[in-house]
């Protein structure tokens, strides 16, 4: 990139503010201090930088200037299943790179039951799962409650949301008034998932043509519960109630090996870009299984996983986001500094 401040490339981020901590509504929102620091990160390349929330003079704004490049972490607005599709969309039809999945995979990713669909077909091990649409299919609904475990979460939401520590059931009763719930309060199907009992260990991996992990890190609870899991109530408290660990330190080789190789074939698979954090559960039989795909990993220098992660790894986290930026220009042809 050119060095003086007059011919400098501009650069563009794109977001959605979080303003309301009282509900979930926001939860998938990034706070001023995230975008902050991303606009640090791109002058550090020497871009000039243009915020650009996600509203009504979102496409004016963009349309006015010659942008480069965009960092996209925009959610979307709404709530529909391709929401997160809204802003690449945007950036596709004005021609402009941007960082990240491209509006095919940010939607089908966001939908939890498309993509169970997709990486089984692919031989990609994730739990058995069913959707419902309304109440009226629960009364014939054939899921055998022998002991067995499920969780009951929305079919297309991010960050945890919909998902309680309550959210476990094994009777048909507590089913179906947690279907009920989410079908009423997020207004789209519910997804009853088989309940992987064993760890949870979320991947970060980054790359286009070769890919790279860049972490893998295990989370539990500090006191034992009879049914973990990583719910919006244990996030929101994250510093008090869970336990962030270096799985390749915690974690039998055997499945590590299982976690490299499925991250690696969902990225392809699902067409990701850039970089992504893919969450497992493993079975009692020692297999991971894939329960979901954040294709737009939070990238918060305070709270984020990827942030924690890097930590356990002792990684600087601003040398990781320099990584997956340097990795997206790369991929949209664009000179560094």
């Amino acid at each position: 990139m050119a060095g003086s401040s007059n011919d400098k490339h501009q650069a563009g981020i794109c977001f959605n503010l979080k303003r309301s901590h009282s509900s979930d509504a926001d939860e998938e929102y990034d706070e001023i201090e995230t975008i902050e620091f991303l606009k640090e990160r791109l002058e550090h390349f020497g871009f000039e930088v243009v915020l650009a929330e996600q509203d009504k003079d979102l496409f004016d704004r963009l349309y006015s200037r010659s942008l480069d490049f965009v960092l996209n972490i925009a959610e979307g607005k709404g709530k529909s299943r391709s929401r997160e599709s809204q802003v690449p969309c945007v950036l596709e039809w004005l021609n402009i790179p941007y960082y990240g999945s491209d509006p095919v995979s940010l939607a089908i990713t966001l939908d939890k039951w498309l993509t169970n669909v997709l990486l089984k077909n692919a031989s990609i091990p994730v739990p058995q799962m069913v959707t419902v649409e309304d109440m009226t299919q629960t009364l014939g609904m054939e899921i055998p409650f022998d002991g067995r475990k499920y969780i009951v979460k929305p079919r297309w939401e991010g960050s945890s949301k919909g998902i309680f520590n309550d959210s476990v059931v094994s009777t048909a009763a507590k089913c179906k008034d947690k279907v009920s719930y989410i079908i009423s309060t997020y207004n789209q199907p519910a997804l009853i998932e088989e309940f992987v009992e064993q760890e949870e260990i979320t991947v970060g991996i980054c790359g286009n043509e070769e890919l790279e992990i860049l972490g893998m890190m295990k989370i539990s609870p500090h006191k034992a519960q009879e049914a973990f899991v990583y719910s919006i109530e244990n996030k929101r408290d994250w510093q008090k109630k869970i336990r962030y660990e270096r799985a390749e330190d915690v974690v039998a080789e055997s499945i590590l090996k299982l976690l490299r190789k499925y991250a690696a074939a969902a990225f392809k698979v699902l067409g990701l870009r850039d970089v992504a954090r893919i969450d497992f559960r493993v079975d009692n039989a020692g297999i991971p299984k894939i329960i979901d795909i954040n294709p737009l990993p939070g990238l918060s220098p305070k709270y984020s996983d990827l942030m924690l992660m890097s930590k356990l790894h002792n990684k600087k986290f601003v040398e990781v986001v320099d990584k997956i930026i340097t990795i997206s220009l790369k991929r949209n042809k664009i000179s560094q500094k």
